[in-house]
């Protein structure tokens, strides 16, 4: 059942709000993000990762204490890096998922929001560092690539930087992301307490906000068509409905699945 609420409308003077995750459903593709914020078709949706969720409060707490007494975080004493925990009046809200850093593209006609989960100072420049949690466990280091998640880890923490840097933040292009990898050795239990020990890892970034302007364009250009885009060759979602489709026309169900959005 198509949905009737956060579909767009071309006629609504209302800035249309716009999170980091719709945005990326539209880089990711066009087809999807078309059906999902033009038509209401909502999009296919994963449980979420409650050990990630806990990691991101555990990271939070730990660096909210040393925010509130203005001292170094012995990771960056480790990693010697001059920085302290970010304090501004509004960090709350901007790690809030339901508010976010919110930015108003009066031109597109687009409220842009997303939250993120830290914020450092570098004391040296002056700079604001944005830092993105993750957590997993797997064998191995965790080295950053162009396969996988990481693009996506990527345009991520580049979208954040951007919606700070229209919040006249001075941001540092240098961004981090802090992995906690749960180790899959040794006990749970140990001395009658459980335990899951985590190796931590430091990962520096250096993003490039400059693309991010131009996609917008595309992106409304794609909210104001009528016309269906094409799917994309990268969409599993696509890719499995086209087969799906095949598939039913092969066992001669004389089922179609076309849709008719463009009708």
């Amino acid at each position: 059942m198509l949905r009737k609420t956060r579909v767009y409308r071309s006629d609504s003077k209302k800035p249309f709000p716009l999170s980091r995750t719709k945005f990326d459903l539209f880089v990711n593709c066009q087809r999807c993000f078309w059906l999902d914020i033009v038509k209401g078709l909502n999009s296919v949706k994963f449980a979420p990762f409650t050990l990630n969720i806990a990691v991101d409060a555990l990271f939070k707490n730990e660096f909210d204490f040393y925010r509130a007494s203005k001292e170094k975080h012995p990771l960056f004493l480790e990693e010697n890096l001059n920085y302290i925990p970010f304090s501004h009046s509004k960090l709350d809200d901007w790690r809030n998922n339901f508010e976010g850093v919110r930015f108003v593209d009066e031109e597109l006609n687009l409220q842009l929001f997303g939250a993120v989960d830290d914020l450092w100072l570098d004391m040296d420049s002056n700079k604001v560092v944005v830092v993105d949690y993750k957590a997993t466990s797997k064998a191995g280091s965790i080295e950053i690539s162009d396969a996988g998640w990481w693009p996506q880890y990527k345009r991520q923490m580049e979208f954040y930087q951007f919606l700070l840097t229209k919040n006249e933040i001075d941001v540092d292009k240098t961004g981090y992301f802090l992995y906690a990898n749960g180790l899959k050795e040794g006990f749970l239990n140990r001395n009658d307490i459980p335990m899951l020990q985590f190796d931590l890892t430091l990962i520096k970034y250096v993003g490039n906000i400059d693309w991010i302007p131009k996609k917008l364009k595309e992106l409304k250009s794609v909210l104001l068509s009528d016309k269906m885009p094409d799917p994309s060759s990268e969409c599993e979602n696509c890719r499995y409905f086209e087969d799906r489709q095949e598939s039913f026309r092969k066992s001669n169900y004389g089922q179609n699945l076309e849709f008719e959005f463009n009708k």
